[in-house]
């Protein structure tokens, strides 16, 4: 059989298929309530897979509209959640077909009722974030005051409310927090009917453990929580939506890198792999770890302390200062690095936004 040249990512399409009938089972959704966030990993056999599946895609910007466009996903089943977006982009979103936009300031709602008029708008609440790996609350999210007044204005411009969306924070296990967070959106809710405001969907959007944890059995947890919530909203004829991203993908996808040589310094053996952290595992340089083994270990091997590191010229390309892999390893060895099936790829034009052009003068 002939060997795969490194570095390459091996992703499984049946693990995200069988992620996904997971997901919808556990909490009770419809693929059709699902809304996958493109920029997680926005390969084309990835899409393809959730169309055929019937999900719907949450998206960022407007390239990543044109790629789901191009492969014949409609217009109603793209969300365009970025809560600020430029006005060409609305501009052009709204000449797609694009109709639902996600804010959370009355400046963005003010600009999506003069450049996508009659629209539907859909309101992200900055809600708590404890026990969440990324912290989201800083840059995105409204105040329940701020809340009403959106629901209120969008009315007098012209749009139409359709929903709220929330966030408990990126790879949250904190079940505690899960619990406090759908206990102040059900009040939430409540004050809205009390209020007369009317909405379509709730959007509980994502957060779902899958980075280095064990993620279907922190979904069985989690919905022990969150569920009864649930189920009390659809027996309230409310629509459920939920943005997975990681959830699906972030365990489909297995790094494979090669060993180029192992260099021993002050009493560390430093292990120089093919592949780098500017390579799409940037995330390192904010904290995130990832495992990392040998792709064939020995049976009954002892293991010791290596340094693994990219072959940049860059002193923080570093996937990790401790690692515990087999004594033997050598070089030309593939060592495996997870999960890499979630915001790896799609590093390479995050969100659909691409790298300035340079301009030589």
């Amino acid at each position: 059989m002939k060997k795969n040249k490194t570095p390459y990512i091996k992703l499984s399409l049946e693990t995200i298929k069988e992620n996904l009938d997971f997901f919808t089972k556990t909490l009770g959704f419809k693929n059709q309530e699902i809304y996958y966030p493109v920029k997680v990993n926005s390969d084309e056999n990835i899409l393809n897979l959730l169309k055929k599946e019937e999900v719907n895609f949450e998206t960022g910007a407007i390239s990543e509209i044109e790629n789901l466009l191009k492969l014949g996903i409609l217009p109603e089943n793209i969300l365009y959640g970025n809560p600020v977006k430029s006005d060409e982009n609305i501009l052009k979103a709204y000449s797609l077909g694009i109709n639902i936009f996600g804010l959370d300031s009355l400046v963005e709602l003010e600009k999506i009722a003069k450049l996508a008029p009659n629209s539907k708008v859909y309101f992200r609440l900055n809600i708590s974030n404890q026990g969440a790996e990324w912290d989201l609350t800083k840059k995105f999210g409204c105040s329940k005051t701020d809340l009403f007044e959106l629901f209120r204005k969008s009315k007098t411009l012209g749009l139409n409310p359709c929903g709220i969306s929330f966030h408990v924070g990126w790879n949250n296990d904190n079940i505690e927090n899960w619990n406090n967070v759908f206990e102040y959106i059900n009040e939430l809710k409540n004050d809205l009917i009390n209020q007369n405001f009317s909405f379509e969907f709730i959007n509980i959007g994502s957060g779902f453990p899958a980075h280095k944890n064990d993620g279907k059995e922190n979904l069985k947890e989690i919905a022990k929580i969150i569920l009864p919530y649930l189920n009390k909203w659809r027996k309230e004829n409310i629509k459920l939506i939920a943005e997975p991203g990681s959830f699906l993908v972030a365990y489909a996808g297995i790094l494979h890198t090669k060993i180029i040589e192992i260099i021993e310094k002050k009493g560390k053996k430093w292990v120089f792999v093919d592949t780098g952290i500017f390579q799409g595992f940037y995330w390192i340089l904010s904290g995130l770890n990832y495992n990392i083994r040998a792709e064939k270990p020995e049976s009954n091997f002892e293991t010791e302390e290596f340094v693994v590191c990219g072959p940049s010229c860059d002193t923080h390309d570093v996937f990790s200062y401790k690692v515990k892999l087999p004594k033997s390893i050598k070089k030309g060895d593939i060592l495996c690095v997870e999960p890499a099936g979630a915001y790896i790829f799609s590093a390479k034009e995050y969100n659909g936004f691409s790298y300035p052009i340079q301009i030589v003068e």
